[in-house]
């Protein structure tokens, strides 16, 4: 590995140990191929599997504003998912949260020569979520370019899994309207619709990315957290974040601690 590009990794590991003490940006920066090698290699660090797929840029705004031609994913283990109505630590200097569809696999994806399908995934469904996302950078500031974005874990932090919508997919879920209410502030409104169109079709291209770049497969028990129907809201300690889907609250967290 280029040593630039060691020396990134270095301190992106240095970076989470230290939330408050973030990375400063290297220039130049890394290659895509070389930010997802960053990814996967520090969340290798900790020998344990990948039980969160986090999407981002799902939206064409924001591929758009990133130079984006896909979007960008990042992962999470198992104590990166909190229960809803948790309380959750602010760490770093910025945090934010996102109001997301969730995934919950049932089966193993089998791998195949063809492209997955809507089909496919339907059929290994085990459950379909509301969520809030927060995601946190490990540099010294969030504006970052697309290829410190991936390398960043695309800002993946923690992912709060809140009330079962549904067994498995509806086509209801294509397009539902979603709001996120930071405190008593006046709600921000989206859609799942905001989601590649249909949330469903970001879950196929997950499929179809892992097994092109990564040789693998979705797995069992696995989450994926689709990508924001509200866009990105900036959040402090003491925040408590509320989502809404078609009407219900479905998901809820309350920050805790100081941010320094």
């Amino acid at each position: 590995m280029h040593h630039d590009v060691a020396e990134l990794e270095r301190q992106l590991l240095k970076a989470a140990a230290a939330p408050y003490e973030g990375a400063p940006l290297p220039r130049p920066g890394p290659t895509l191929a070389q930010a997802y090698a960053i990814q996967r290699k520090i969340a290798a660090c900790g020998n344990l599997p990948v039980m969160v797929w986090k999407l981002g840029l799902t939206g064409r705004e924001a591929r758009d504003a990133f130079g984006a031609d896909e979007p960008t994913i990042g992962r999470l283990v198992a104590s990166a998912i909190y229960c809803d109505r948790s309380d959750v630590d602010f760490v770093g200097a910025e945090m934010f949260a996102e109001a997301e569809l969730i995934f919950e696999m049932g089966d193993d994806l089998p791998m195949q020569d063809r492209p997955y399908t809507r089909d496919d995934l339907c059929g290994a469904l085990k459950g379909v979520y509301a969520g809030i996302e927060i995601v946190r950078t490990r540099f010294e500031t969030s504006e970052l370019p697309l290829a410190l974005l991936i390398a960043d874990n695309s800002m993946a932090h923690g992912l709060l899994l809140g009330r079962k919508l549904a067994d498995g997919w509806d086509d209801r879920f294509a397009d539902l309207p979603v709001s996120l209410t930071r405190n008593d502030e006046a709600p921000v409104n989206g859609s799942t619709a905001r989601v590649m169109g249909n949330p469903l079709d970001a879950l196929v291209w997950l499929a179809n990315w892992l097994c092109e770049n990564e040789g693998s497969s979705l797995r069992r028990e696995q989450l994926i957290a689709a990508g924001t129907c509200t866009g990105v809201t900036e959040i402090q300690a003491g925040d408590t974040i509320r989502v809404t889907i078609d009407g219900i609250e479905s998901a809820r967290v309350t920050l805790r601690g100081q941010n320094v």
